[in-house]
């Protein structure tokens, strides 16, 4: 057991609360308070001495530490690029850009926002009441819509409607600020790991971050829905064509989209192999082809007459996003509440609606938790059509019995 003592002293008219200890590394370390009495000197000194029991003296050698701080030491050593070893992320983050992206060199995305707020304020000071204060704060901020630039023409530009001027705003969902709540959670376990705070003021209250209160989407798309984007999907927009279709009959995510390679295709046994590494949950899986998506990768695949696809060239050429490229499909579609993860939606759907078991639906998915997978699976409005014709047929069922037992003649005695 390593020593640690604590005494309470007075010099040149002043009380004082000293500890002394031999740290981790055996060397001796002193640390001193101003106290007001000696009564408040003894409650100091129990109070160090405890801290110090508990985290072998580090906590109190970051009684300073601010929420800065933690920013810096969680940005160096946590967010980064994730890491993989035989296919497993062992570190970092898949995107780190949501976290830490810069714009004009000011830090951005989510730990910009908690910077902004917490900033200066120690993290020994950080309460229950300030998180709870946060993610008020975060809900009634609107999100500004940017408007268009000025244009050359300054006549029109005078001409223009002043409210035309005025900013747009929008409310800010639950699950941007639950999401923001989930790094800060996260950024003060690590403070509390590292002995830097004595408990995480997360764990004072109840549960700040509720997923049962964000939005769900319920969108999915009709056949007829399907044709339109589809139509859609032509000249600058022709390579959108297969993605839709990749992500309306095998349910991938836009990642294992993005990264599929062509030697994860087996057009033999018309079968996809999605890698673990390459995974959400980082769980291998496979998928098999539709007739009309064995089709549209045999195409992709024989598009290039000069050369052939290698095995490791991506099977769509894409890298990170076609945003930009789905946005403009969907709305010349008319369709403009449409999101890509929705053609995920919308395969989950049509999977459960064919008669397929929920459970196997997940796999083919890659949930790992059954909840997940009905999270995707919609009672659309023909749904609940079939849900109203089951519950009339019950309904007229047992009128039917009432009447039949009210019109039957009274039984007699013998």
């Amino acid at each position: 057991m390593r020593e640690r003592s604590g005494c309470v002293i007075k010099r040149d008219g002043k009380w004082w609360a000293r500890v002394r200890w031999i740290d981790e590394k055996g060397r001796s370390r002193e640390m001193r308070r101003a106290v007001t009495s000696k009564a408040h000197g003894k409650a100091e000194v129990s109070r160090l001495l405890a801290e110090i029991e508990a985290t072998d003296g580090r906590s109190v050698e970051h009684e300073a530490k601010t929420f800065e701080d933690l920013a810096t030491y969680y940005r160096e050593k946590y967010l980064h690029a994730a890491q993989y070893v035989d296919g497993r992320k062992i570190s970092g983050y898949r995107s780190v850009g949501d976290l830490v992206g810069r714009k004009d060199g000011e830090l951005k995305g989510r730990l910009g926002t908690l910077l902004a707020h917490f900033g200066r304020q120690r993290l020994r000071s950080i309460t229950y009441g300030d998180l709870r204060e946060y993610r008020a704060v975060r809900l009634r901020e609107p999100i500004i819509i940017k408007s268009k630039p000025a244009t050359e023409n300054a006549e029109a530009d005078a001409n223009t409607p002043a409210d035309a001027n005025t900013p747009k705003t929008r409310q800010r969902s639950i699950a941007t600020v639950n999401r923001e709540l989930a790094l800060l959670r996260r950024m003060l376990n690590v403070a509390l790991r590292e002995g830097w705070i004595l408990r995480n003021p997360f764990d004072a209250g109840e549960s700040l971050i509720s997923a049962a209160d964000e939005k769900q989407r319920e969108r999915i798309i009709s056949r007829e829905e399907e044709a339109r984007l589809l139509a859609a999907c032509k000249d600058r927009r022709a390579h959108l064509r297969p993605i839709i279709i990749c992500a309306l009959d095998t349910g991938m995510r836009r990642g294992e989209l993005f990264a599929l390679r062509w030697r994860n295709v087996d057009f033999a046994k018309r079968s996809i192999h999605i890698e673990a590494f390459n995974t959400k949950t980082l769980r291998a899986r496979d998928v098999a082809m539709t007739s009309r998506l064995l089709a549209e990768l045999r195409a992709l695949y024989s598009s290039d007459d000069e050369k052939t696809p290698s095995p490791d060239d991506r099977v769509f050429g894409i890298t990170d996003t076609v945003k930009n490229a789905f946005g403009a499909a969907r709305l010349a579609a008319g369709l403009p509440d449409v999101r890509f993860h929705d053609l995920r939606h919308t395969a989950a759907t049509r999977l459960v609606r064919g008669k397929m078991e929920a459970a196997e639906a997940g796999r083919i998915l890659g949930h790992t938790q059954p909840r997940t997978t009905y999270r995707y699976i919609n009672a659309n409005a023909e749904t609940a059509q079939r849900a109203a014709a089951i519950l009339d047929a019950f309904q007229a069922e047992a009128e039917a019995t009432e009447a039949t037992e009210e019109s039957a003649p009274p039984s007699t005695i013998n």
